[in-house]
């Protein structure tokens, strides 16, 4: 009788465990996964809605060299997103500021400007100011897609979607083959060559380190130079070629759990 009433104890255990199982599962799918899969759909159906007749002639030679699939000078691969309208998007959101693409990722979203009153408005807003889980890509505080140095934001999604896969950039084959950043502003098309991959923080404000959100906006040359030094010497994959000044940088940064308040970075400076 007690070894029966053993093995009936270790089979409700055991179904009970897996109950629980299937129901976290079952909670992640509802508040975790389905929500982000939503959001990428919307996403893809705001770059439907610009979409204009196919431009069966037009080739892109305007990518910078070493840019993978997408970023290959010279190449004759057809930019497909030149076959959208972008600057439409403007009419529906005057918040809109262009279009940011990085071939062969899921990196395809609109970024957004809001007050500077309020800049992380749409850090859980979608392009329509609706909360969403994902948020939108939203340039930060104190900078401008014009500025002559400005960050891009996103969250790390578990799905990859938004910045969720920006930390790949950290393995130096893949940045190799992903050195070329689209966006389109205004309707022309910026090409971008990323130079750097760094993982960093937000730091208390007595702290006297390199600060990435801080070098931001107009700079004077010596901080131009004095800001590519900094972000070259974090940078774990050691790419070829970095900005002169005044090629304008950008940053791309997402949330990293290797630290508390930790921060991957993505730097590219313009090239077109």
């Amino acid at each position: 009788m007690k070894k029966r009433s053993k093995r009936s104890l270790v089979f409700i255990v055991l179904t009970v465990l897996l109950v629980g199982l299937l129901c976290f599962a079952l909670i992640n799918a509802l508040v975790i996964f389905i929500p982000q899969e939503k959001a990428q759909k919307s996403y893809r159906d705001l770059k439907e809605s610009v979409r204009v007749a196919d431009n069966a002639g037009q080739q892109d030679s305007s990518a910078p060299d070493g840019g993978g699939s997408g970023g290959t000078e010279g190449s004759g691969r057809q930019d497909a997103n030149g076959n959208y309208e972008f600057e439409n998007l403007k009419s529906l959101n005057p918040e809109y500021v262009g279009w940011l693409t990085i071939d062969d990722t899921l990196i395809d979203y609109p970024v957004m400007k809001s007050s500077e009153d309020d800049p992380e408005y749409y850090l859980h807003r979608d392009f329509y100011g609706n909360y969403s889980v994902s948020g939108c890509l939203f340039i930060g505080e104190g900078c401008g897609s014009e500025s002559d140095s400005f960050v891009i934001y996103g969250h790390n999604m578990n799905n990859e979607s938004m910045f969720g896969a920006l930390d790949e950039y950290y393995d130096y084959s893949y940045a190799e083959q992903h050195r070329a950043i689209r966006f389109y502003v205004n309707g022309k098309e910026r090409i971008y060559r990323v130079f750097a991959a760094f993982q960093t923080k937000i730091y208390d404000d007595r702290d006297d380190v390199f600060k990435y959100y801080e070098a931001v906006g107009d700079l004077s040359r010596a901080e131009y130079e004095q800001t590519v030094e900094s972000v070259r010497a974090l940078s774990e994959p050691k790419l070829s070629s970095a900005p002169e000044y005044p090629a304008q940088l950008m940053f791309l940064s997402t949330c990293s759990y290797h630290t508390d308040d930790g921060r991957f970075v993505v730097a590219a400076y313009r090239v077109s």
